[in-house]
């Protein structure tokens, strides 16, 4: 995966219509961009299973060995993300023991929490375990729908949830470790303490930082008292890599004058 290119597909007829705005996108491209991995595809499309499975064969034409799609994954109706996934390599849906077991024990969290009445995995919750044959799910510990990755015909498929929380978590578990794996690009990170600062004077130099130094990715973990950053980003060369996190860590403080 050295050279892989990614796509990514959108999913939602909220997002289609301009109900809901798309952020998951944004944030993913940025995230795989510190990877490495280069984003060759971008679409948002409707809660359709055609249009899915059309979408996805056109990354796979189109070279995307990596594609990620957010949204779709969830109990009603409309939610026909794996549906289209399965049509797209002509794959039959069935019910994954694993999956199953997040699902109810995400459920009975809820219940006990007293979030919701009842831990009994009806129908509508028993679908989220429902996957295309071969795939695998990806643990899921702030919502009930399980991720979703498939690897076939030398592609893979990473379906994701459509709240951004969900996504997020399941991206930053589940999938980095798995990329980090397979990703040839060299990664350097580095974790620095910031004392006197709030995340909301922080958030816009963040942007400003990463807009000005390519392929950084920061990320803010507040804390009493202290703000911990995160900064990494990737490069063929290691030493680009570092160079590129030091740099910005020396922005960052310049702009924050600490």
């Amino acid at each position: 995966m050295k050279k892989t290119s990614a796509g990514i597909l959108i999913i939602g007829n909220e997002i289609v219509d301009g109900i809901v705005l798309d952020t998951n996108g944004n944030w993913l491209a940025k995230r795989l961009r510190t990877l490495g991995i280069h984003i060759k595809e971008f679409m948002t499309i409707r809660d359709d299973i055609s249009q899915i499975s059309k979408a996805i064969n056109r990354m796979i034409e189109d070279g995307c060995g990596l594609i990620f799609t957010s949204g779709g994954l969830g109990p009603t109706h409309d939610d026909k993300t794996l549906q289209g996934v399965a049509k797209a390599f002509n794959l039959n849906l069935e019910l994954n023991t694993e999956a199953l077991k997040i699902v109810e024990r995400q459920y009975r969290y809820f219940y006990e929490k007293g979030f919701i009445k009842s831990p009994e995995i009806t129908d509508p919750r028993r679908k989220m375990a429902i996957l295309p044959k071969g795939a695998k799910p990806l643990d899921n510990r702030v919502g009930g729908a399980p991720g979703v990755l498939l690897e076939k015909d030398s592609c893979v498929i990473v379906s994701l949830p459509g709240v951004p929380r969900e996504l997020k978590w399941i991206f930053e578990n589940e999938v980095l470790p798995w990329l980090k794996d397979r990703v040839k690009a060299a990664f350097y990170e580095e974790i620095v303490e910031l004392s006197a600062v709030d995340e909301s004077t922080l958030s816009p130099i963040i942007d400003q930082v990463m807009h000005e130094i390519s392929g950084v990715y920061i990320k803010s973990m507040p804390e009493i008292g202290k703000i911990r950053v995160w900064v990494s980003a990737a490069s063929e060369i290691s030493k680009e890599a570092e160079a590129k996190v030091k740099n910005a860590i020396k922005l960052l403080r310049e702009k924050l004058e600490l």
